[in-house]
């Protein structure tokens, strides 16, 4: 089976550890411009003891690739340049199955292209939001949300954790326990000051974005100006009240205010979560991620709104917002 991997960087690196665990044998393309990103990625697959016959070849370029069939595809480059990369890899290659890196695209228009490529190309394509593959948010869900109605979640962090980047992870997190659609967002209560990310060339927000799902459900995610506060996650029902504290992985869980739980979970981490979604895509051509159209409907409202917040704070009417 062949699979082409653009983007060896960090995360990229991450997913191509987890390829190399995957049951069957792959032909692995990694193909990043970086040498340096190459090099990340060549270093972190050397410390993966597979018992698997994979082949990694590393290319600075796709037309060095002379494959044209690829079974899966994962893209994980930065958001800028997913759209023109995506576009590049359907035209050259037969793609069967993708995964690609959230925040998806950066402009409004660049939805509505890719929808219609990966349409036209009949690609089974699914978006990397992982926290509903967590075995501790699948046992909460059966166990204490699933048959709750107007579920509340507040996730709340210092500056570090950047409403462009990760508010995407809590808004797919809130669909999936509720099996709810996002309806709206409220950014009234960003902060009017826009920051600069630690990610090169992109900007981040900070302050409270809330939102309203189908049924009622709603979410709260505030990252807190000039803060360093580790985040929380707090989720309300009419029975039950969930504290996890993320990065530690402790949880508590009160029935009408009464603990009756109090104990940890263990993170999952990208070079463990992977090959265990190309194993489901494999075995019966859909996996526990969410689907591309599905996350579409998230990454429109929150991009639609948080540009009309950038415009209104910066004066000015960009088309592109540079989150990543």
């Amino acid at each position: 089976m062949n699979l082409l991997l653009v983007g060896a960087g960090q995360l990229g690196s991450r997913h191509l550890q987890s390829c190399l665990k995957f049951h069957k044998e792959l032909e692995i393309y990694v193909v990043d411009s970086s040498e340096e990103s190459l090099a990340i990625s060549k270093a972190r697959a050397a410390e993966v003891d597979s018992s698997f016959n994979h082949n990694v070849s590393y290319f600075t370029e796709l037309d060095s690739i002379h494959v044209i069939a690829f079974d899966f595809l994962v893209i994980a480059t930065n958001a800028r340049p997913r759209l023109s990369i995506l576009e590049s890899v359907l035209k050259k290659f037969t793609i069967k199955n993708a995964i690609l890196e959230k925040v998806l695209f950066q402009s409004m228009d660049a939805y509505i292209v890719a929808s219609n490529l990966i349409k036209e190309n009949k690609v089974n394509t699914f978006v990397n939001c992982p926290l509903r593959v967590y075995p501790f948010f699948k046992e909460m869900k059966e166990k204490y949300i699933k048959a709750e109605s107007n579920v509340v979640l507040n996730y709340r962090g210092g500056e570090w954790i950047g409403l462009g980047c990760n508010s995407i992870h809590y808004l797919d997190l809130m669909s999936f326990l509720t099996d709810d659609e996002l309806i709206g967002l409220d950014v009234s209560c960003l902060d009017n000051k826009i920051k600069n990310s630690k990610r090169q060339g992109n900007i981040e927000f900070t302050g409270i974005i809330k939102g309203d799902y189908s049924a009622g459900s709603k979410i709260s995610i505030e990252s807190i100006a000039d803060s360093d506060v580790d985040s929380k996650i707090e989720i309300l029902s009419d029975e039950y009240r969930i504290i996890i504290d993320e990065l530690s992985g402790q949880f508590k869980i009160y029935k009408d205010e009464i603990l009756i739980e109090d104990s940890s979970y263990n993170v999952v981490y990208q070079s463990d979560l992977t090959h265990k979604m190309l194993k489901q895509i494999d075995d019966s051509n859909t996996c526990e991620l969410i689907e591309f159209s599905g996350s579409v409907v998230i990454h429109e409202i929150f991009i639609s709104r948080l540009l009309q917040h950038y415009n209104m704070c910066c004066n000015e009417s960009i088309t592109i917002l540079p989150i990543t």
